[in-house]
């Protein structure tokens, strides 16, 4: 059974809850350039922008009735979520590739409200 209420927003969930993750670890490689302050900056918006989607695709959730029950990355490196929806559980899970895509099309999405 599919449903296709809540899952294009738990598949944001992940997307941007990964997308924090993956900038605040590019941050920390952006300190060691040139430019750090620039680079720092940029990235602070970024991470503010990133946050504030996830805030609201959290409340989205939590509105619906979605709770996320349990997130982990498999021996396949997967990203697997469990969330419960009107008393079913559901599965979602993303390959590395799908999600790098997403987080990227998310980042140029961020990237012009940045400009």
């Amino acid at each position: 059974m599919r449903n296709t209420t809540v899952e294009p927003w738990v598949h944001q969930y992940v997307v941007t809850l990964y997308l924090l993750k993956v900038l605040e670890r590019d941050r920390k490689h952006a300190e060691a350039m040139k430019l750090s302050r620039i680079w720092g900056g940029l990235f602070e918006r970024l991470l503010l922008l990133a946050e504030r989607e996830h805030n609201h695709v959290k409340q989205r959730l939590r509105r619906s009735g979605c709770r996320i029950v349990l997130e982990e990355v498999t021996p396949e490196r997967h990203y697997h979520v469990m969330y419960v929806f009107q008393g079913y559980e559901f599965h979602c899970s993303m390959m590395p590739i799908v999600l790098k895509g997403k987080c990227e099309e998310k980042l140029q999405e961020l990237l012009k409200g940045v400009s």
